[in-house]
């Protein structure tokens, strides 16, 4: 099994496959309130083809995945699609990232696939705030019930991703910190990163880690978690005698660009270096070809910069965040 490195020697070991362009949310951060058109369905990969890349991947030492959007619970057959990657050989980690709005249907069913973790979003625990970003859906409701549905099953391993935007939902971190106290968790605040078409000046909707932290002080002792939870770029801290943690994603104000070891995967075969780069491979017309998949991972990786620059305006729906 070979490994693959880019021109600055990091290893890439973790690929994000966005199964998706479709969302039944709107989010503020992700996609224009007018929405995105949407790629025709012919132009989606296939499963089928994400398994051809997803083998392709592994003899090159990429062996962890995560699965995205869109909102991947919306495509028909993603679960059986789960099941098929964790069950391919060479394959060590496989998570989902969702909105949580469809998650209550699915939850026992994602736990029976056999997924590593299941990250869910989560930017309000107030009704009216979670309508507005996430673009008019009432779904609080639904997503509290779903996150719910996997404690009930004993389900340990989720993540709930909070992106943390000043005047919108600041006032609620200590709301959402809360949520860590009586239930393992790992509660991961988002640094709002500006993508998109966005009006305003991105820096007023920012909120530093500082801030965060000095906020979250005032519930109790807050000490450095030193185990890693997966691979992913979060700093964990641990509220005294709580039972979950609180992590920290910070890609704008102090990125983590040196130890990236990922590549991405668009719903339509396009392999990206960066998330915000303009460069991409389109795998579509050498997709049975191994050999030509090889090669193609090999360049995504030397593409890879040496830190990321916001080059366009990334409508995130699209690639998956």
């Amino acid at each position: 099994m070979g490994m693959i490195r880019d021109s600055y020697g990091r290893m890439a070991n973790y690929l994000r496959i966005s199964i998706t362009d479709r969302c039944n949310f709107r989010c503020l951060y992700c996609m224009p309130p007018e929405g995105v058109p949407l790629l025709p369905r012919e132009e989606i990969l296939s499963y089928e083809e994400i398994m051809q890349v997803v083998k392709t991947a592994i003899g090159l030492g990429i062996t962890r995945f995560k699965i995205t959007g869109g909102e991947p619970l919306v495509r028909s057959g993603v679960v059986d699609f789960l099941k098929t990657l964790v069950q391919t050989p060479g394959v060590q980690w496989v998570s989902l990232t969702t909105n949580g709005l469809l998650l209550r249907k699915y939850a026992s069913q994602l736990i029976a696939s056999g997924i590593n973790s299941i990250n869910v979003s989560l930017n309000s625990l107030k009704a009216d705030t979670f309508a507005k970003l996430s673009g008019g859906v009432d779904g609080l409701k639904d997503v509290r019930a779903g996150i719910d549905a996997l404690l009930d099953c004993g389900y340990k391993n989720i993540k709930i991703n909070t992106v943390v935007m000043n005047g919108y939902n600041d006032d609620e971190i200590l709301d959402l910190v809360s949520l860590t106290i009586n239930q393992p968790i790992a509660l991961r605040f988002i640094e709002y990163m500006p993508c998109g078409n966005w009006q305003g000046n991105p820096s007023d909707w920012t909120i530093s880690v500082r801030k965060l932290i000095s906020q979250i002080g005032t519930l109790g002792r807050l000490d450095p978690v030193s185990r890693q939870l997966g691979q992913g770029p979060a700093r964990y801290y641990q509220l005294s005698g709580a039972k979950g943690v609180i992590g920290f994603i910070t890609a704008v104000s102090q990125p983590f660009c040196a130890t990236c070891n990922r590549l991405r995967l668009t719903a339509d075969g396009q392999l990206k270096p960066c998330l915000l780069s303009t460069d991409t491979i389109d795998l579509k017309p050498i997709i049975s070809s191994h050999s030509q998949l090889a090669d193609a991972f090999i360049s995504a990786a030397m593409l890879k910069p040496g830190v990321h620059h916001n080059e366009e305006l990334t409508v995130m729906s699209r690639i998956g965040g």
